[in-house]
């Protein structure tokens, strides 16, 4: 993971700093779920710690301890289930800042999640920051750096991580997962050049089963309106209680479709392109126009559904008009 990371300008940075000795006390890290945050706090602890020439080398004890996690003078702190990080966690964590390293001439502390710190725990968390000790580091990690009190946000160095290239997801995988080779480069565009979500899908054997009975059943929406049911029982329609993932799995994989067969019309490039022939005969039988209504109603029924709504009706609506955009008896303007 590691090599598979250098070019992250993020990192290229933080490690920049460590090689010139120019370390600041603080860093936000931001950027969404999966991007690679935490590997890149990691990777940073673990330059700043190193004994070897190459930073991080891998090698050096200091390096090891990284590995194996056991290294006294780094620790993180992370949220709970509701993703909230409670106060005394974080003035414990603040706390031990302000003792001396043990084994290094630097602490580090890594907060997960911080932007999901309530403003009490943020205040608590602001003296490190306005008076840090001179061998303290905190890196604070981020989806939403809005959610951060613009006190703390204002006296941190702010680093945003980028997707990575298609190329690059595509290297990955065929390097850390090679049985799906030939997946690769559906799955460095279905991630959106987000390292976790690609590893998440290579390790996912359901999803690739539930994309192509998916696919297959989305096919049918350029015939009979009865293609409808199969579909809406994918999405799980007759089951007590859907679980969010799987929800969130077949609305994703829906607007792949979709738009990849939108791709396949205007001249845009489609992610499941392992699967391109089926989506090129049903692309075939719809209109462009068709298409974009359509993602827009997957797209809007996915955002207003909540757990207060019938999610077997909302389903079954969207699909039955869905297949009115596609066959031009929509009753959008």
């Amino acid at each position: 993971m590691s090599n598979f990371i250098q070019g992250q300008k993020a990192l290229d940075r933080l490690l920049s700093d460590v090689s010139s000795g120019t370390v600041s006390h603080a860093y936000i890290l931001s950027g969404p779920r999966g991007i690679g945050k935490k590997t890149t706090a990691l990777i940073f602890a673990a330059a700043l710690h190193c004994t070897g020439e190459r930073k991080p080398c891998g090698i050096c004890p200091a390096c090891v301890k990284h590995r194996a996690n056991t290294h006294p003078d780094v620790s993180m702190i992370e949220p709970e289930e509701n993703g909230n990080l409670r106060i005394g966690a974080v003035r414990a964590a603040t706390d031990e800042l302000f003792m001396r390293p043990l084994l290094a001439e630097r602490k580090v502390l890594i907060v997960d999640g911080a932007d999901g710190m309530a403003a009490p725990a943020q205040n608590a968390m602001l003296k490190p920051f306005e008076e840090p000790p001179e061998y303290g580091t905190i890196v604070l990690l981020s989806e939403n750096i809005q959610n951060i009190l613009p006190t703390i946000r204002s006296r941190g160095v702010k680093l945003e991580l980028e997707p990575f290239s298609r190329d690059k997801i595509k290297t990955f995988v065929e390097r850390e997962y090679p049985a799906l080779k030939d997946k690769s480069g559906f799955v460095a565009g279905y991630s959106g050049g987000i390292i976790g979500r690609a590893r998440d899908i290579c390790e996912d054997e359901e999803f690739f089963t539930l994309r192509v009975e998916m696919f297959n059943a989305l096919s049918g929406l350029s015939g009979m309106k009865d293609c409808i049911f199969p579909i809406a029982e994918l999405f799980g329609i007759n089951k007590r209680k859907v679980d969010a993932d799987h929800r969130a799995a077949c609305f994703d994989l829906m607007l792949s479709f979709l738009g990849d067969a939108l791709a396949l019309k205007t001249g845009g490039e489609a992610v499941n392109i392992d699967l391109i022939d089926r989506i090129r005969a049903f692309s075939s039988g719809v209109t462009a126009g068709g298409l974009t209504n359509a993602i827009e109603r997957v797209a809007s029924t996915m955002a207003e559904l909540n757990a207060s709504m019938r999610y077997d009706l909302w389903i079954v609506d969207m699909l039955i008009k869905c297949w009115r955009d596609l066959h031009g008896n929509s009753s959008r303007n």
